[in-house]
């Protein structure tokens, strides 16, 4: 298969850590080129690659086949819509918007993004989802701590429900195969729990917020654990730093560019989340802040 030349746009700690060494091991991809409003992140991401400032130039010039938006969530809409202009296919970094009607506006869009909720393309996940589909009635079991400190973004301060909602939220929905038809939340600072009725499916619950890494998801039927994933802790973060691996993020990150180098080529890839996909989660997003807010 051909290389598709992708241009990445925004060069911040998602670039850095997940999409540039991502870039180094898929297959069937190269960065061809970057965008950043700042020159020195461009070049610590991918030295000596043709860059620009924004998404705008780097179309312009005719540097890419494709595009990933690893901006803030803001700036999706308008720069899909360049892209999509030009009849350049885009993958976006999740959240997919910052609000629904954002989330709508792409959903539209023709040709529709593609939207990089990555944790498709764990194994773990894999064998999570596989649990779930042959299971008549779920009860899933997702909850998420993580520390916004050691991300350091650049620009991005996203509260806790769009920052680790949104990946929980797809895996319920892609797990089970089936929409949110109730959704019941809690928000408290720094902390963030989500009831989901999945249809006749059975009931998801969520819980995320700020902490030592550690990550622990469970799919159930009944009083029977069907399949679970753990990892993280403050053990396996002191072995982390001690081994300075590089993030976890960069193998699904990988797969989810080969899959969106052959869904560009025309190939079926139904793990690759649609606009569609992020349109879903973001409606439970809101739901779930909404009902917050009257509480």
């Amino acid at each position: 298969m051909a290389q598709l030349r992708v241009g990445l746009v925004g060069c911040g700690r998602i670039a850095e850590r997940g999409y540039a060494p991502a870039f180094a091991r898929a297959e069937g991809v190269e960065l061809a080129a970057v965008a950043d409003p700042v020159r020195e992140r461009c070049e610590r991401v991918a030295p000596g690659a043709p860059s620009f400032r924004s998404a705008a130039e780097l179309l312009a010039a005719g540097a890419a086949d494709a595009l990933v938006l690893a901006t803030p969530a803001a700036a999706h809409l308008r720069d899909a819509r360049l892209a999509a202009e030009a009849c350049v296919p885009v993958l976006i970094e999740k959240p997919p918007a910052s609000s629904v009607d954002e989330a709508a506006e792409l959903a539209a869009l023709d040709p529709s993004p593609r939207i990089g909720f990555n944790r498709r393309f764990e194994p773990a996940c894999t064998v999570l989802r596989d649990a779930g589909r042959r299971a008549s009635q779920l009860e899933l079991s997702f909850d998420l701590r993580a520390r916004k400190r050691s991300w350091r973004p650049y620009d991005v301060d996203d509260d806790v429900l769009l920052d680790l909602g949104p990946h929980l939220v797809d895996l319920a929905i892609w797990i089970s195969g089936t929409d949110v038809e109730l959704v019941d939340a809690y928000l408290d600072g720094d902390r963030a729990a989500l009831e989901l009725k999945l249809g006749e499916r059975g009931v998801a619950r969520i819980s995320c917020g700020e902490g030592p890494y550690r990550e622990r998801l469970e799919v159930r039927a009944g009083q029977k654990t069907l399949a679970r994933n753990e990892r993280g802790g403050l053990r396996a973060a002191a072995g982390a730093i001690v081994l300075r691996r590089e993030s976890p993020l960069v193998p699904s990150l990988a797969a989810q560019l080969e899959s969106f180098a052959r869904a560009v080529a025309g190939g079926g890839e139904p793990d690759l989340a649609t606009a569609a996909d992020g349109l879903r989660v973001m409606r439970v997003l809101t739901t779930a802040r909404q009902l917050a807010e009257r509480t």
